[in-house]
């Protein structure tokens, strides 16, 4: 059992708690948003981060996707950014564990539907390290953005799936999205499904926007499998 406190916080959803909680070696933040509706438990969905430097503000479109379609969202900042502490010491892949157990603890959270959503380095540590979430908790399902699996390695993944990916990643599409989601399929009978959204960057956003803005067609497509998914209809 990982130890954390709560604080106070502020955000868009209807209720927000702040936490601190243990990494491996390293004090780490986040929040989980609740949304608005009167339920006595919630799905969850839990935001595996991409690699870089971005804290959890960066993940606010998931967010607000999550609330809408009625589950609670879980985010953190990872080690280094936000409001979490910094160390060379210590495995990122453990701190992202315990964020998903502490983020499974919290009030209100029904634990077995679990959804992650992974981003880029997000999915290939997924990937690499699926028995250690599912020791945790199985995922209910699993949303792999901008994905890095490959046919072999996605098969790691043994849930549902659904891939999410711009037309204009430098991972061609044919193969991390449709070949990675036929493979899934013939090794498992979830049902994997992809979107290839038109004209977005490897961000998920459409560059040719001034800002940048994430892309419609992802927001409805992870919409409708997260609401398809809540309704217990896989």
């Amino acid at each position: 059992m990982t130890s954390y406190r709560v604080l106070e916080g502020i955000t868009r959803a209807a209720r927000t708690q702040e936490l601190e909680f243990a990494g491996d070696g390293v004090l780490l933040s986040g929040q989980i948003d609740y949304p608005d509706s009167h339920q006595s438990h919630y799905p969850l969905i839990f935001v595996l981060h991409n690699a870089g430097c971005d804290a959890r503000d960066g993940y606010q479109h998931y967010a607000d996707i999550g609330l809408e379609c009625g589950y609670a969202v879980f985010r953190w900042d990872k080690r280094g950014t936000g409001r979490s502490g910094a160390g060379a010491r210590g495995s990122t892949t453990q701190d992202a564990v315990n964020a998903y157990e502490i983020a499974l603890e919290q009030p209100g959270v029904d634990r077995k539907r679990a959804v992650i959503i992974a981003q880029g380095a997000g999915t290939a540590m997924l990937g690499s390290s699926f028995g250690l979430f599912a020791r945790v908790q199985h995922p209910y399902g699993v949303i792999l953005a901008t994905n890095m699996l490959d046919e072999a390695a996605i098969t790691a993944i043994d849930a549902p799936v659904h891939i999410v990916m711009g037309q204009h990643d430098w991972n061609p599409w044919q193969k991390y999205g449709k070949a990675a989601c036929d493979a899934h399929n013939a090794a498992y009978r979830h049902g994997a499904s992809f979107y290839v959204a038109p004209f977005a960057d490897r961000t998920l956003r459409l560059s040719s926007s001034v800002p940048p803005v994430f892309h419609a067609g992802i927001k409805t497509v992870m919409r409708d499998w997260l609401l398809e998914l809540c309704s217990g209809s896989h």
